[in-house]
């Protein structure tokens, strides 16, 4: 299973954060993401309007132990308190079932 998110900047980072706090506050996000059983492989990057993350799950319980996870709490707040939002969160089941996030040449 694929878990895809779209992340959008929904509001504004506090005024003394780093100009590059978002970029690292992912690669934390995902490093920690990459730890919590279940998730296999976690990757982020830029796309679709905003920032992609894009987790190969072993299965819907695999997403609630991400919820669960206290770490992964910590991580992903950082990230909202940059001033991201999840705008989409999509779970398809095999590769096929993606073509349809990639636009249309």
């Amino acid at each position: 299973m694929i878990r895809i998110t779209v992340w959008r900047q929904v509001g504004n980072a506090p005024p003394d954060a780093a100009p590059g706090a978002g970029i690292t506050a992912f690669n934390e996000a995902v490093a920690v993401l990459r730890k919590v059983p279940g998730t296999g492989d976690v990757h982020w990057g830029f796309g679709n309007g905003g920032i992609v993350t894009v987790a190969f799950l072993n299965n819907y319980a695999a997403a609630d132990a991400v919820l669960k996870d206290t770490a992964a709490q910590a991580a992903v707040a950082k990230v909202f308190a940059l001033g991201f939002g999840i705008a989409e969160d999509n779970f398809v089941l095999d590769v096929q079932q993606v073509m349809s996030f990639i636009p249309q040449q």
